[in-house]
């Protein structure tokens, strides 16, 4: 259960003495537009919404003890919002994601912030954020995305693995002492390796389509244009080995057809380098991969809430701009349906790109 305590405060900024204490089920996740408007490490207001409220504490006659129902609120905090917790629906501030027992995976940039974070004095530096919430009993980390990336930019040997996990699990041991961290154990390890071993071909296959299509994608099409890129970004797609309905062709067909504010995709999959390199695909292949675990996760553990902590506000958006449901488990590969936002895929793409799907398949 999740508990807000809300003070009111006169037009003077004076407390009034008058209370209301909610209790309710989860905080709704929010979605594309809320974080695309948000500036990171900022401290500004959050609009939330607690779903199952009920008003368990009331000093105000207008908010009588009982009620229930959505509670919509703003809230104006000191703290920033430096890191994403990617959850099922969307994002929550990362310490406001926190749910007790569930595994937390973080990725290369959050624990780079830890480090300054929670070294000597890091803190007063930088300021309050919600990621420190995450030095907590309840919470369970897992650096298993950091092992498979490696530090090379390039496949990690088995050994190499090994030696990321341990390093990592001993930086997180040190830096969050109270925070649970998990993923050493021998059978674990095992898992781990054998995993990156399946993953390398299909990974290999996704650097490929990367580096084709990057000329395609280095500057902004134009609308002219855009029908033939997006044919092209397909059979590039087929001739990779890739489904066209693939997280990085969708991401691709993003990077071609969003020409207004910030390409979100086009950023995550690192085209906007002058020269692009194995090393860049390779870090956008790993990313997205992130993301692909991150959903098998999900199905993995329906009655569960895992988050994925990271400060990388673009690969935030391509996960709640795709905007991922339907994550089942089975006896083959998970299944997850993307409906991507209109601000992430626009509706015309899309059409577009169906018509060829459906045409290819023929």
């Amino acid at each position: 259960m999740r508990f807000f305590r809300y003070a009111e405060t006169a037009p003077d900024g004076n407390p009034t003495g008058r209370e209301v204490v909610v209790q309710g089920r989860e905080l709704a996740p929010m979605g594309f537009a809320a974080l695309a408007e948000r500036t990171l490490g900022r401290a500004s207001p959050l609009t939330l919404t607690l779903l199952g409220a009920e008003v368990v504490e009331s000093s105000m006659g207008d908010v009588p003890k009982g009620g229930t129902g959505t509670w919509d609120t703003t809230v104006n905090t000191d703290l920033t919002v430096r890191h994403i917790g990617l959850v099922r629906g969307g994002w929550l501030p990362a310490g406001l994601a926190l749910e007790a027992g569930s595994v937390i995976m973080i990725d290369r940039c959050t624990l780079t912030d830890l480090k300054g974070r929670f070294k000597q004095g890091g803190c007063g530096q930088t300021g309050r954020d919600f990621v420190d919430w995450l030095n907590d009993p309840d919470a369970r980390l897992n650096p298993v995305l950091l092992a498979l990336e490696g530090n090379q930019r390039e496949f990690p040997s088995r050994a190499d693995i090994h030696a990321q996990m341990e390093e990592h699990i001993a930086h997180l041991r040190q830096l969050l002492p109270k925070a649970t961290v998990i993923g050493d154990a021998p059978d674990v390890m095992e898992a781990i390796t054998t995993f990156a071993q399946e993953q390398q071909a299909p990974s290999e296959r996704t650097i490929q389509f990367l580096l084709a299509s990057a000329p395609l994608l280095r500057h902004q099409v134009g609308r002219d244009r855009l029908p033939w890129v997006l044919r092209e970004i397909a059979c590039t797609a087929l001739r990779c080995g890739l489904s066209l309905t693939d997280m990085v062709v969708v991401c691709a067909i993003s990077a071609a057809a969003v020409n207004k504010g910030r390409n979100s995709a086009k950023h995550a999959l690192k085209f906007t380098q002058p020269n692009y390199t194995r090393q860049d695909a390779f870090n956008a292949m790993a990313d997205l991969r992130g993301l692909k675990s991150f959903a098998s996760l999900l199905g993995l553990v329906p009655n569960e809430r895992p988050m994925l902590c990271t400060s990388d506000k673009d690969l935030a958006l391509v996960w709640v701009g795709l905007n991922l449901s339907q994550f089942e488990f089975g006896s083959g590969p998970p299944a997850v349906k993307a409906q991507p936002v209109e601000a992430f895929l626009p509706r015309a793409a899309g059409l577009v790109f169906q018509q060829l799907v459906a045409e290819m398949a023929r």
